[in-house]
């Protein structure tokens, strides 16, 4: 398989071809996908959400340059397009599968027929499932250890209840002074996460001081400047917890996070 970048104006739309994009895996920041035209499988695609968006295109068959322009163009509009971002990378290769890994399936029981879109379809609803399953157990997880944390800062905590849903707050923790309302994270955390979740902490009807929190495995790079603008914007604190400071004071949770 080559490995010969190419540098691909995003700006250049046309109406050559159309690709079927299915989604077969999707986590907390990115995404996988199967790439189709006319029902056959031509490529695979991977994208991961930070501060930029960095992707990873693999085509199964030969493209021209107009080919892979539109192409972009559909990445940028159909999956790219509403994510603020700072950078659009994206690494492209051509090459051809050359086999497999499962735990349940065998190249055998797929020598009989090469992989169609249904094919995929199934595995996805399988595989989300899956990973949808652990990532609530993680979540729930995460939580509980958050509280326990603020109970270390000498806080009285607890899980938020259904009422803040709307607010997306995790993890609530008072004092005598202070209402910290957490949002909790077991992966990485937007700007746009940030910006909303501080916006709507302010506006919550509360006698003592608000003030927000969040804890993540990873902070943006312009997050420590975010925090600066919209405590002077709103007139508050912003606190940020690391995932290792939360197991730095409960290391007996370091295999569960």
């Amino acid at each position: 398989m080559s490995s010969d970048k190419v540098v691909i104006p995003l700006s250049v739309i046309s109406e050559i071809m159309s690709i079927k994009f299915t989604r077969t895996v999707r986590t907390s920041n990115s995404e996988s996908y199967a790439l189709f035209q006319d029902d056959q499988n031509v490529g695979s695609l991977d994208i991961h959400f930070s501060d930029c968006v960095y992707g990873t295109l693999i085509f199964a068959k030969e493209f021209s340059n107009e080919e892979q322009q539109e192409i972009f163009a559909q990445i940028e509009d159909e999956l790219v397009d509403p994510v603020p971002r700072a950078d659009f990378i994206f690494s492209v290769y051509q090459g051809k599968e050359i086999g497999m890994y499962s735990d349940s399936i065998t190249e055998e029981d797929r020598a009989y027929e090469p992989v169609k879109k249904r094919d995929l379809e199934d595995i996805s609803k399988l595989v989300k499932s899956a990973v949808g399953k652990k990532r609530n157990i993680q979540g729930k997880l995460t939580e509980h250890i958050s509280v326990e944390f603020f109970e270390s800062l000498g806080y009285r905590a607890k899980r938020g209840d259904s009422e803040l849903d709307h607010m997306k707050i995790d993890v609530v923790a008072e004092s005598d002074e202070e209402l910290v309302l957490v949002q909790v994270k077991s992966g990485s955390i937007g700007l746009k996460q940030i910006e909303n979740a501080v916006e709507s902490i302010s506006n919550y009807p509360s006698s003592k001081q608000n003030v927000a929190a969040f804890i993540a495995n990873d902070f943006p790079v312009r997050a420590e400047s975010l925090r600066k603008e919209l405590g002077c914007k709103y007139g508050m604190q912003i606190q940020y917890y690391h995932t290792y400071q939360v197991l730095k004071n409960l290391p007996e949770y370091k295999s569960s996070l």
